[in-house]
């Protein structure tokens, strides 16, 4: 195979036997080989063979799939469930043998499948991971020098020298994905896996997969989340019934897949509950404050944040959202010196760590007071998530203005990694649009014979 090819899949097809009971497994052998002591073509033997081939059916789990993955490039490949996906990764990764066809492979290989696969359920993590890096063929002490930054990765504290079968689905990933990457591998195949686990466990994976492909991986990613194809990958693949319905760039790709899945999602209708129920107090906001579950926090301290608190569009401190509904977030911000030109500002990124929104007072041209050291300011912020249905966290800022510039500034508080926020739907209506996030449009249209007012939609 051409040096430059991480990946060719030839002619790969994929059927399974599904028999019609366990005495069927036995009978249809047996029958199969009684039709062999009689003469070919015989009735005797076509009888025999017709009652074995009664017995089972063949699933076509997989058609004719073919395709090349260059060298240093990401594919991802998407469908419905049952569409053929995780078959596909099983045979690339060599835990499954295709029925026909081929699959060439050129380099060093993390496949990253089942949450803890390969994993022995009776050894602890730390057992688990030198017996990982002992099949990726390192030393014990490549292992040893390994160990800090897959530990530290996974994140999962004492859990690490514990028995896997008691790990929660989320730490038996984090693990996982660690000693994944940890091989420094020349292609990895990710299925779905990244879904599980909270969305700053997500966010950091996303991060290290951008590393590595920037370090020339070759990535193979199988997803739900045609977001998450786009922003990772430079090709698509869409199954359909176990075959390829289309190969070409993630954008085109996810518009097929969208068309194919007939997917219905919400109406951005919502019933916003009555405005005393959406305004805190500085005690209300103390009691529901969201700072100690922050990720980081960084900035000079001239003012900083005493509480956040955080209201969805029912009045409720629950971070949860409908697609199109308003939030209100409340900050309490106290100035520790003379603050004279006070900012405030809000960012929204979603579970790869994209920035999806950011603004503040000096965006929206709202001036704020001065204060003196000891002051406070109760700020409130309506967010409108007129986004896609997912996962998303919050960071507040607040700094006053730089010399360099308008869109400089001196920060004093960063809180980062508030939330997760989860945008949900409801009705069976079609969603508003597609894409990260919801952008002004508007249709007109004019009949070809006569001139009618123009119909406008919104």
């Amino acid at each position: 195979m051409d040096s430059s090819i991480a990946i060719r899949v030839d002619c790969v097809s994929k059927a399974y036997r599904i028999w019609e009971s366990p005495f069927a497994r036995l009978a249809s052998p047996a029958l199969t080989a009684a039709a062999r002591l009689f003469p070919a073509g015989g009735s005797v033997a076509t009888r025999l063979k017709a009652r074995a081939g009664a017995r089972f059916r063949d699933f076509q789990a997989l058609g004719d799939i073919s395709f090349e993955l260059p060298r240093g490039k990401s594919l991802g490949i998407i469908g419905r469930n049952g569409s053929g996906k995780s078959t596909l990764l099983q045979i690339i990764a060599g835990t499954l043998q295709p029925t026909s066809g081929t699959v060439e492979i050129n380099g060093r290989v993390a496949a990253l499948l089942e949450l803890g696969s390969g994993f022995n359920p009776d050894f602890t993590g730390r057992e688990n991971v030198y017996l990982n890096g002992a099949v990726h063929g390192f030393t014990r002490e490549e292992m040893d020098g390994k160990f800090d930054s897959i530990a530290g990765f996974a994140d999962i504290g004492a859990f690490i020298d514990e028995p896997t079968k008691t790990y929660s689905s989320g730490m038996a990933v984090r693990l996982a994905f660690a000693v994944a990457i940890s091989s420094n591998p020349d292609i990895l195949i990710v299925d779905e896996a990244l879904s599980v686990g909270d969305v700053f466990f997500q966010q950091k994976c996303f991060r290290r997969i951008r590393e590595i492909l920037d370090q020339g991986t070759t990535l193979l990613f199988v997803s739900h989340d045609t977001a998450a194809v786009q922003n990772l990958c430079h090709q698509g693949i869409l199954l359909s019934q176990g075959r390829m319905a289309y190969r070409g760039s993630p954008e085109e790709c996810t518009s097929r897949y969208f068309s194919l899945e007939g997917e219905r999602g919400p109406a951005p209708s919502v019933e916003t509950a009555p405005e005393t129920k959406l305004e805190l107090g500085r005690e209300a906001v103390a009691a529901a404050n969201l700072i100690a579950g922050a990720k980081a926090r960084h900035g000079l301290r001239g003012m900083e944040f005493q509480a956040i608190a955080f209201l969805n569009e029912e009045g409720r401190g629950i971070p949860n959202v409908r697609m199109g509904g308003t939030a209100r977030i409340h900050a309490v911000v106290r100035a520790n010196a003379d603050i004279g030109a006070p900012i405030v500002g809000l960012r929204l990124h979603d579970r790869m760590s994209n920035l999806v929104f950011a603004a503040g007072s000096r965006q929206l041209r709202v001036a704020l007071p001065p204060l003196r050291a000891g002051e406070e300011l109760i700020i409130r912020f309506a967010l409108g998530f007129t986004v896609n249905p997912g996962t998303y966290t919050l960071t507040l800022d607040c700094s006053e203005p730089s010399t360099e510039g308008p869109n400089f500034g001196i920060f004093h508080d960063v809180i980062e990694g508030l939330g997760p926020v989860t945008v949900h739907y409801e009705t069976q209506d079609a969603w508003p649009f597609y894409g990260i996030a919801q952008l002004p449009l508007q249709i007109a249209y004019t009949r070809p014979a006569g001139r009618p007012d123009p119909v406008t939609t919104t």
